[in-house]
Protein backbone atom coordinates (compact mmCIF):
# COMPACT_ATOMS: atom_id res chain seq x y z
CA UNK A 1 0.00 0.00 0.00
CA UNK A 2 1.41 3.39 -0.99
CA UNK A 3 1.48 6.45 1.23
CA UNK A 4 -1.15 8.06 -1.01
CA UNK A 5 -3.50 5.08 -0.78
CA UNK A 6 -3.06 4.89 3.01
CA UNK A 7 -3.81 8.60 3.30
CA UNK A 8 -6.88 8.19 1.08
CA UNK A 9 -8.15 5.29 3.22
CA UNK A 10 -7.68 7.33 6.42
CA UNK A 11 -9.57 10.22 4.80
CA UNK A 12 -12.48 7.95 3.79
CA UNK A 13 -12.63 6.37 7.25
CA UNK A 14 -12.83 9.82 8.80
CA UNK A 15 -15.65 10.77 6.42
CA UNK A 16 -17.56 7.64 7.50
CA UNK A 17 -17.02 8.48 11.18
CA UNK A 18 -18.33 11.95 10.38
CA UNK A 19 -21.59 10.71 8.83
CA UNK A 20 -22.25 8.50 11.88
CA UNK A 21 -21.63 11.47 14.19
CA UNK A 22 -23.83 13.71 12.03
CA UNK A 23 -26.55 11.06 12.31
CA UNK A 24 -26.37 11.26 16.12
CA UNK A 25 -26.66 15.05 16.09
CA UNK A 26 -29.52 14.94 13.59
CA UNK A 27 -31.63 12.39 15.48
CA UNK A 28 -30.93 14.09 18.83
CA UNK A 29 -31.46 17.72 17.86
CA UNK A 30 -32.04 18.00 14.14
CA UNK A 31 -34.81 17.84 11.59
CA UNK A 32 -36.23 15.05 9.46
CA UNK A 33 -34.58 16.65 6.42
CA UNK A 34 -31.17 16.54 8.13
CA UNK A 35 -31.61 12.86 9.00
CA UNK A 36 -32.81 11.84 5.54
CA UNK A 37 -29.97 13.75 3.83
CA UNK A 38 -27.67 11.08 5.27
CA UNK A 39 -29.54 8.21 3.56
CA UNK A 40 -29.17 6.91 0.00
CA UNK A 41 -32.22 6.99 -2.27
CA UNK A 42 -32.32 3.20 -1.97
CA UNK A 43 -32.19 2.44 1.75
CA UNK A 44 -33.57 0.17 4.46
CA UNK A 45 -33.88 0.42 8.22
CA UNK A 46 -34.01 -2.61 10.52
CA UNK A 47 -35.01 -2.15 14.16
CA UNK A 48 -34.27 -4.88 16.71
CA UNK A 49 -36.60 -5.29 18.52
CA UNK A 50 -38.93 -4.35 15.73
CA UNK A 51 -39.05 -4.93 12.02
CA UNK A 52 -37.61 -3.78 8.68
CA UNK A 53 -38.65 -0.57 6.95
CA UNK A 54 -37.87 -1.21 3.27
CA UNK A 55 -37.37 1.72 0.91
CA UNK A 56 -36.75 5.42 1.41
CA UNK A 57 -40.45 6.27 1.86
CA UNK A 58 -40.83 3.76 4.71
CA UNK A 59 -37.56 4.91 6.32
CA UNK A 60 -38.62 8.56 6.10
CA UNK A 61 -42.04 7.73 7.55
CA UNK A 62 -40.41 5.97 10.51
CA UNK A 63 -38.01 8.86 11.21
CA UNK A 64 -40.88 11.34 10.88
CA UNK A 65 -42.72 9.46 13.58
CA UNK A 66 -39.51 9.14 15.61
CA UNK A 67 -39.00 12.92 15.53
CA UNK A 68 -42.45 13.46 17.04
CA UNK A 69 -41.77 10.89 19.83
CA UNK A 70 -38.06 11.37 20.57
CA UNK A 71 -36.82 11.77 24.10
CA UNK A 72 -36.29 15.30 25.36
CA UNK A 73 -32.69 16.34 26.04
CA UNK A 74 -31.56 13.27 24.10
CA UNK A 75 -27.83 12.71 23.87
CA UNK A 76 -26.42 9.61 22.36
CA UNK A 77 -22.79 8.69 22.05
CA UNK A 78 -20.96 6.43 19.62
CA UNK A 79 -17.96 4.34 20.59
CA UNK A 80 -15.82 1.33 19.57
CA UNK A 81 -16.52 2.00 15.89
CA UNK A 82 -15.17 -0.55 13.41
CA UNK A 83 -15.10 0.46 9.72
CA UNK A 84 -14.53 -1.76 6.70
CA UNK A 85 -13.91 -0.14 3.31
CA UNK A 86 -14.31 -1.63 -0.16
CA UNK A 87 -14.03 1.07 -2.87
CA UNK A 88 -17.45 2.81 -2.93
CA UNK A 89 -19.01 0.58 -0.25
CA UNK A 90 -18.34 0.44 3.48
CA UNK A 91 -19.65 -0.99 6.71
CA UNK A 92 -19.55 0.59 10.13
CA UNK A 93 -20.35 -1.10 13.43
CA UNK A 94 -20.54 0.97 16.59
CA UNK A 95 -21.97 0.81 20.07
CA UNK A 96 -24.27 3.59 21.25
CA UNK A 97 -25.34 4.72 24.69
CA UNK A 98 -28.06 7.31 25.09
CA UNK A 99 -29.73 9.22 27.88
CA UNK A 100 -32.81 11.36 27.72
CA UNK A 101 -36.02 12.48 29.38
CA UNK A 102 -39.27 10.63 28.71
CA UNK A 103 -42.19 12.55 30.23
CA UNK A 104 -40.07 13.62 33.22
CA UNK A 105 -38.30 10.30 33.76
CA UNK A 106 -34.58 9.75 33.10
CA UNK A 107 -34.17 7.03 30.45
CA UNK A 108 -31.04 5.09 29.51
CA UNK A 109 -30.68 3.21 26.20
CA UNK A 110 -27.83 1.07 24.92
CA UNK A 111 -27.23 -0.94 21.79
CA UNK A 112 -25.34 -0.90 18.54
CA UNK A 113 -25.56 0.23 14.94
CA UNK A 114 -24.61 -1.88 11.95
CA UNK A 115 -24.45 0.43 8.96
CA UNK A 116 -23.91 -0.26 5.29
CA UNK A 117 -22.85 2.81 3.34
CA UNK A 118 -22.49 3.64 -0.32
CA UNK A 119 -20.57 6.47 -1.91
CA UNK A 120 -22.95 8.64 -3.95
CA UNK A 121 -21.57 11.67 -5.84
CA UNK A 122 -18.44 11.49 -3.66
CA UNK A 123 -20.49 11.51 -0.42
CA UNK A 124 -21.05 8.55 1.91
CA UNK A 125 -24.72 7.72 2.56
CA UNK A 126 -26.48 5.01 4.54
CA UNK A 127 -27.96 2.29 2.35
CA UNK A 128 -28.92 0.16 5.35
CA UNK A 129 -29.02 0.99 9.04
CA UNK A 130 -29.61 -1.69 11.65
CA UNK A 131 -30.45 -0.34 15.10
CA UNK A 132 -30.16 -2.99 17.80
CA UNK A 133 -31.48 -1.86 21.20
CA UNK A 134 -29.93 -4.09 23.88
CA UNK A 135 -31.49 -2.32 26.85
CA UNK A 136 -33.90 0.56 27.43
CA UNK A 137 -35.54 1.74 30.60
CA UNK A 138 -35.62 4.17 33.50
CA UNK A 139 -32.19 5.04 34.88
CA UNK A 140 -33.53 4.26 38.37
CA UNK A 141 -34.03 0.61 37.32
CA UNK A 142 -30.62 0.21 35.67
CA UNK A 143 -30.02 -2.21 32.81
CA UNK A 144 -29.84 -5.51 34.67
CA UNK A 145 -32.67 -8.05 34.51
CA UNK A 146 -35.34 -7.47 31.88
CA UNK A 147 -33.59 -5.69 29.03
CA UNK A 148 -36.41 -3.65 27.50
CA UNK A 149 -38.20 -2.16 30.53
CA UNK A 150 -39.69 0.76 28.63
CA UNK A 151 -41.22 -0.57 25.42
CA UNK A 152 -40.34 1.76 22.56
CA UNK A 153 -43.26 2.95 20.44
CA UNK A 154 -41.82 1.10 17.42
CA UNK A 155 -41.75 -2.27 19.20
CA UNK A 156 -43.80 -4.78 17.15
Amino acid sequence: MTDASMLHELFERDRIRDIVHRYCWAVDRGTLEEVMALFDDECDLLLIPGSRRAGREAVERWYGRYMSHRLECLRHLIHNQVITLDKDRATSKSYFDAVGDLRGESIVVGGFYEDTLRKVDDRWKFSEKIIRVDFMGPLSQGWGGEKIKTKPWWYD
